[in-house]
This record gives C-alpha cells, sequence and structure tokens, in this order.
C-alpha cells in the first residue's frame, strides 16, 4: 500500500500559504475598519468624493467591502486537511457561508461598482473579469460537490479561492509599485490586472503538482 507523505519543501510551502493569507486577511480587515466605525471616513471614499455623495455608491461599497471580508474570513481553514478530517460539518458551513457571500453579495455589488471603477476602460473589464470568472469558479466547484465529483470541486473552489484572495495581492502590489515613478492610474492598473495573474499562476501551479503528486 502506498502512503503519501509531506515532504519538508511541502510543510514550508503550506506554512508561507497560511502566513500569507492569516497576515494579509488580518491586514485587510484592519484597513476596513474606517468603513464601519462612527464617525470615520476611509481613505478610499475620499479619494471618490465626486461618488461619496452618492448614496448608491457609498451603501454599494460597504456592503461589498463587509461581504469581501465575509468571504475571506469563512475561507481561512477551508484547506486545513484536519478540520475537514474531524469536523466536516465545520467545512461545509464555511463553504456555505463563502459561497452565499459571493452568490449574494460580492458578485452584484462588484458587477456595480466596476462600472465606476477607478482606472477607466481598464479598470472597469478589470473588475468585471474578476466578479464573473470568481462567480463562474464558484458555481463549478458546487455544480461537482453535489456531483459527488471531490477533486474537480478542489480544483474550481481553489480557483475562486486565488480570485478571491486577488485582493491581499492587490494592495501588496499597490504599495509596491507606488515605489517607483508612476500615475495612480497605472498602479491601480497595475495591482487590479497583476494580481489576477499572480494568485492564478500560484493558482495553477498548486494544482497541477497535486494533480501530478496523485499520479
Amino acid at each position: 500500500m502506498h502512503h503519501s507523505r509531506v515532504s519538508p519543501f511541502q510543510r514550508i510551502e503550506m506554512t508561507f500559504f497560511y502566513v500569507v493569507l492569516f497576515a494579509g486577511t488580518a491586514v485587510i480587515l484592519w484597513e476596513s475598519r474606517d468603513y464601519f466605525l462612527p464617525g470615520r471616513l476611509h481613505g478610499f471614499i475620499m479619494e471618490r468624493i465626486d461618488l461619496a455623495v452618492e448614496d448608491w455608491w457609498r451603501y454599494t461599497l460597504i456592503t461589498h467591502v463587509a461581504g469581501g471580508l465575509i468571504c475571506l474570513v469563512s475561507s481561512l481553514l477551508q484547506y486545513s486537511k484536519i478540520l475537514l478530517k474531524r469536523a466536516a460539518w465545520v467545512h461545509r458551513s464555511l463553504g456555505r457561508i463563502y459561497g452565499l457571500s459571493i452568490i449574494m453579495v460580492v458578485f452584484p455589488t462588484g458587477m456595480a461598482l466596476a462600472f465606476v471603477a477607478k482606472g477607466g476602460l481598464s479598470g472597469t473589464i478589470g473588475f468585471l473579469f474578476l466578479s464573473f470568472a470568481t462567480l463562474f469558479s464558484l458555481l463549478i466547484g458546487m455544480v461537482a460537490i453535489y456531483r459527488k465529483n471531490l477533486r474537480s470541486h478542489q480544483i474550481w473552489i481553489s480557483r475562486s479561492f486565488a480570485l478571491v484572495t486577488s485582493a491581499i495581492t492587490f494592495r501588496v502590489l499597490q504599495l509596491t509599485l507606488a515605489q517607483f515613478n508612476l500615475d495612480y492610474d497605472q498602479i491601480y492598473q497595475g495591482a487590479l490586472w497583476g494580481s489576477i495573474a499572480i494568485n492564478i499562476g500560484f493558482c495553477e501551479y498548486y494544482l497541477l503538482k497535486t494533480t501530478k503528486q496523485r499520479k
């Protein structure tokens, strides 16, 4: 009988993955607090003061941020094999919260905000692509688990997860590109498309590697 063992390199990879995921989520949560605290005004709203006077935009943005935070937090432990083995019901419950937050909140609000996104046409296309790709991969993953196709479920939910966590990569890239002599639109567009490309790239690398290991 073949017993798969986790190599030291794989342990380092998983540790790095969780450190980045938890640290990135913590930073996003901390930076988002001004959206919800009374008497506080988030810097992003101040940057879009032309839209901030519109109630629909403010409420849609805050709802989108709240949905995104729920989505991120609910996904933190979904890759834990210990959780899946010892408390599968928690995995399923968190998965439902993750899925519903995308379908009912993140996707519709993301679509609405995309049409007035920063970065011009490139920004609009980028956020529309991100919204549709996240929803599409989630739905395929949901259908797969309904059909009891576990591997397909893992593949497509991983892609959805990679797109959701591009919010973390976006912030890192934004801070990195700000160190160069670029205008704000270039930084924003570069961070948007760069975060999507990097997260999809890492996701496909992970899926390819795990597929080879299974074979």
